[in-house]
């Protein structure tokens, strides 16, 4: 190869492809036919296929990659919107913790459903604590009646309606949570006439802290009776 040729390839090195190819139409490296440009085209040409190789190489090495078959998400409890030491706060005034509670209500299968009533059990206790005593009262009492319908699902029994009333009636009539059903029936026609805005006549009749607090007391009262 002499220095001309050297001189050439260095030139179009320098150059992208396409414009390496329109210098050399153009007759920047000789007319056509003449030695350098047919030596100018003939590097060119070999460039261009070393490319091609390239490219061809690298995208068959990534079709021999294995393809990595991601798993289904399994459906994952929510995530729990009050503060970490919230179950903390209620071992300490309830003596239940989380862990002793979840061994309770065991019946409850399905993770994201345990989650849920983890989350509404501190959010109930974390309103009664700040002062929001209904919206405790009335969270609790969705969660006890919860855990009463996953209970008796649990036990094969069917109640005469999906209701709070009609639940604790079945439980009554087949001799489950006994001593906690029978304060349960009283408490909930009290519940019954304080959750209502129109009972809320005066400040008498507002829910109170304590009443809230009992609330969520009472769900871990239904727990120490399944079994």
């Amino acid at each position: 190869m002499n220095n001309y040729h050297r001189a050439i390839i260095n030139r179009l090195e320098g150059m992208p492809i396409e414009q390496a190819r329109l210098e050399i139409a153009s007759g920047a490296f000789g007319d056509i036919g003449s030695p350098n440009h047919t030596f100018a085209s003939s590097w060119l040409s070999g460039k261009e296929a070393s490319i091609r190789e390239a490219r061809e190489v690298e995208i068959a090495s990534l079709l021999r990659k294995p393809v990595v078959k991601e798993e289904p998400l399994m459906k994952e409890a929510p995530r729990i919107s009050v503060p970490m030491d919230t179950w903390k706060k209620i071992e300490r005034e309830y003596g239940v913790s989380k862990k002793t509670f979840g061994k309770k209500i065991n019946f409850v299968r399905d993770q994201f459903k345990r989650g849920i009533i983890f989350r509404d059990i501190g959010q109930a206790f974390e309103l009664a604590h700040e002062g929001f005593n209904k919206p405790s009262v009335v969270l609790a009492g969705s969660v006890i009646e919860e855990l009463l319908r996953l209970y008796l699902a649990h036990k094969n029994i069917t109640p005469a309606q999906n209701n709070l009333d009609s639940y604790i009636k079945a439980c009554d009539a087949n001799g489950l949570l006994k001593g906690a059903i029978r304060r349960l029936a009283d408490s909930v026609r009290q519940f019954r006439n304080i959750v209502h805005l129109e009972k809320e006549s005066s400040s008498r009749h507002t829910i109170s802290k304590p009443t809230a607090i009992g609330a969520v007391s009472f769900i871990f009262t239904i727990a120490n009776d399944f079994g």
